[in-house]
């Protein structure tokens, strides 16, 4: 073999193993950049998940229906209407009041109204805070919708953009329509804290948390 040829064939040695070292630090420069961008990318979705789960757990699990549905004959909300409702549960309350006032009430019958004078207070305290959170969950979730929005439509996945438009749903339902939530105390048959739920699981997958 000429010395030509060795020198030839050695360059190309040279050559081809530069552009296989040159192709090698590339795909790992390009391997970096996408891990680099997927963090940056989790790291902001994880901002944006922690103000939306703050948000959504501040919405009460109970209708105020299901609040005064131990009340004789219990008015009927919707549409936001909790000044309505505190309203009803007032006049409920002078009428319990005045009834105690008859001269020898019979004593079942005190008895039945005193029940009802202590549930309706304890439905005026339970709806005096289901009206705080709901309200401050709305004025929150305006907020976010308002700051927040742009990057919630670029990076945020579909099936979370789907589970949030289901948990709205839900709370449209029981806070405007004024339907029951189902059972309050139990989490597989209260669809507030079912949509919640599943809600909060899709962010966990979206950011890969298992």
């Amino acid at each position: 073999m000429s010395h030509e040829l060795v020198a030839t064939i050695g360059v190309l040695g040279i050559v081809i193993g530069a552009l296989i070292t040159q192709r090698s630090t590339r795909i790992v420069k390009e391997s970096e950049l996408r891990q680099k961008e997927y963090q940056a990318k989790r790291d902001i979705l994880t901002d944006i998940y922690k103000s939306l789960i703050t948000i959504i757990n501040l919405y009460p699990d109970e209708s105020p229906n299901d609040i005064v549905e131990h009340i004789n004959y219990p008015p009927n909300y919707s549409l936001e209407s909790y000044d309505a409702i505190f309203s009803s549960l007032d006049f409920k309350l002078e009428d319990c009041t005045n009834q105690l006032s008859i001269p020898d009430i019979d004593y079942y019958r005190k008895s039945d109204i005193e029940t009802e004078i202590s549930n309706i207070n304890y439905a005026k305290k339970g709806l005096t805070a289901n009206k705080d959170y709901y309200f401050k969950a709305v004025k929150e979730k305006v907020s976010f919708v308002e700051s927040d929005k742009t990057v919630f439509d670029l990076y945020v996945g579909q099936n979370v953009k789907n589970c949030l438009v289901r948990f709205e749903v839900v709370i449209k339902n029981v806070f405007i329509s004024g339907y029951s939530v189902g059972k309050p105390d139990d989490p597989n048959d209260n669809t507030i804290k079912i949509a919640r739920r599943e809600l909060i699981n899709a962010m966990r997958n979206d950011i890969g948390i298992v």
